[in-house]
């Protein structure tokens, strides 16, 4: 199979398998605070950051700025692959942002009235992270599609 000839693939796809993980586990914390489990519903988003942070450290920023950049913006700014990258880029800037943001305030905290103050940012990241997710999704598509195919 082709993905597993290409280290490039393999890693991509795990990236996507990950963040897919990360939908999930926002999802469950999103639960947790439907059933008023507020600690549980922090922890399980702080761990969610920390998951998201690591990934795109270890994966999102070293594509963006080793390959995207110098291979499909600097030459092709208008290319599809680069407007796709780049909006990908600065929504998953935004998202990222605003997740820490959230987390670090809450601080692990037993008072949730900081949370509840917080609840339309947390709905607008969510929101955006969604989005970022569509275009990493887009991204890969482009990237991967041509792999599996052939």
């Amino acid at each position: 199979m082709a993905l597993l000839n290409n280290p490039f693939a393999l890693t991509m796809t795990a990236s996507l398998i990950i963040q897919i993980m990360v939908l999930f586990l926002l999802v469950y914390g999103y639960f947790l605070k439907r059933k008023l489990k507020f600690r549980q519903h922090g922890i399980t988003m702080a761990a969610t950051v920390v998951l998201h942070l690591s990934m795109v450290f270890y994966i999102m920023i070293p594509s963006f700025v080793l390959a995207l950049i110098p291979d499909y913006i600097v030459p092709a700014p208008l290319a599809i692959v680069s407007v796709v990258g780049l909006i990908h880029g600065i929504l998953g800037t935004i998202t990222l942002s605003l997740g820490v943001w959230i987390v670090a305030s809450w601080r692990f905290s037993k008072n949730i009235q900081g949370c509840i103050n917080r609840k339309k940012t947390m709905l607008k990241t969510l929101t955006v992270w969604i989005a970022t997710l569509v275009f990493g999704i887009t991204l890969y598509a482009i990237f991967i599609g041509p792999v599996l195919m052939g």
